[in-house]
């Protein structure tokens, strides 16, 4: 029996007779209120009584007020998102979780409604399984985003040794591990900071496709912010991803600007896709990148710490929509631009599935997401 109470995100109050609900704008709402009869029954929306309950109260308190205007008034406001079901319990999740992650679940509660479960939502991040390419300055704040989120299923790669040069973006590490891997390290402040993550480790240095496909072939999801060798990563991440049919969020800073874009194969075009679309769109790209090519270009670091934050959040906060579905992930087939300076984030390319392209042809994938 559904017992539905308001969220705990969402304050309720009464000036003199009127009901104000929710503290938030776009969010929250006024209810006149001339005789006291819905502050009565906002009231009994307790978590204590089932609908069946509060009906039946609110009729013989209020006898002009019939059953359907009392369910209708309810259905209003679990439509606007206020309420949730108390008598929803989670299925694998413990007092030390609900605690831990308290504050994960309230956000969640926010995308629910009284049929839906935030238990669900926040037990499907601690069963999801990730790749993780990269544990340098975007990949080791994103690591640890999604610790906190309660992903406990991470395994992560990465070869480079920590530097000095590093810590000006690179919050995961001390100046006291100089010279040791960087994929060591991650493992061991991770395991302090969330001991239920199960963080597996690889030390290797990405040379092919074949190399990420043997990373992410028992992951569900992968996340790329592995930027070298520059010219040549996101081509095997993508032959991976698209020949595994792994959904794939990636992305990298560009001194004042960050990118990121999603793909699910199967369901959007690949980085192939979108390199035919743009060079189909303008001649130059395809010299510029030859160009590049022959030049054997290594971009420099210009990354600093606030701005790799923004870049992380943002790339995690697609994730996360990607993985529980509470939003669609606007980056989905775009390259995402996240401006440093002005802190917009706008759409500068997008594209469709090619039918030409040599990638998404060569082999049938079924999308995982």
């Amino acid at each position: 029996m559904i017992k539905p109470k308001f969220k705990e995100t969402i304050p309720v109050f009464f000036v003199n007779n009127e009901i104000h609900i929710g503290e938030e704008d776009g969010v929250a709402g006024v209810i006149e209120d001339p005789n006291g009869s819905i502050q009565y029954l906002i009231s009994l929306i307790d978590g204590e009584n089932t609908i069946e309950t509060i009906i039946k109260n609110v009729i013989l308190k209020y006898p002009d007020i019939t059953a359907e205007e009392v369910q209708d008034a309810i259905q209003s406001l679990n439509e606007e998102k206020y309420l949730e079901d108390n008598a929803i319990t989670p299925t694998i999740m413990g007092e030390y979780e609900k605690e831990r992650y308290k504050a994960n679940l309230n956000f969640f509660s926010l995308f629910t409604s009284l049929e839906d479960s935030k238990f669900d939502i926040q037990e499907k991040v601690m069963n999801t399984k990730i790749a993780l390419l990269g544990v340098g300055g975007l990949g080791s704040q994103i690591l640890y985003h999604l610790a906190a989120l309660g992903f406990h299923n991470i395994t992560a790669l990465d070869f480079d040794t920590l530097e000095l040069s590093n810590f000006n973006r690179q919050l995961l590490y001390s100046e006291e591990n100089i010279d040791e891997l960087k994929i060591e390290m991650a493992k061991k402040r991770i395991s302090k900071f969330n001991p239920n993550v199960k963080l597996d480790i690889v030390n290797k240095r990405i040379e092919c496709a074949e190399d990420v496909m043997n990373h992410i072939q028992d992951s569900e999801y992968v996340i790329c912010v592995a930027d070298k060798p520059t010219l040549y990563i996101q081509d095997w991440v993508n032959e991976a991803v698209v020949k595994l049919g792994k959904p794939l969020v990636s992305g990298g800073v560009l001194n004042t600007r960050g990118r990121f874009y999603s793909i699910i194969p199967g369901k959007t075009g690949c980085v192939e896709c979108h390199k035919h679309t743009v060079i189909a769109s303008d001649e130059k790209v395809n010299d510029q990148l030859n160009n590049m090519n022959q030049v054997n270009f290594q971009r420099n670091n210009a990354a600093i710490s606030p701005n790799v934050a923004m870049l992380a959040g943002a790339m995690v906060n697609e994730f996360l929509g990607l993985v529980t579905g509470i939003k669609h992930p606007t980056s989905l087939g775009k390259m995402m631009e996240l401006n440093f300076l002005t802190y917009q984030t706008y759409p500068i390319s997008e594209w469709e599935k090619q039918e030409e392209c040599s990638v998404c042809n060569s082999t049938s994938v079924t999308a995982t997401s």
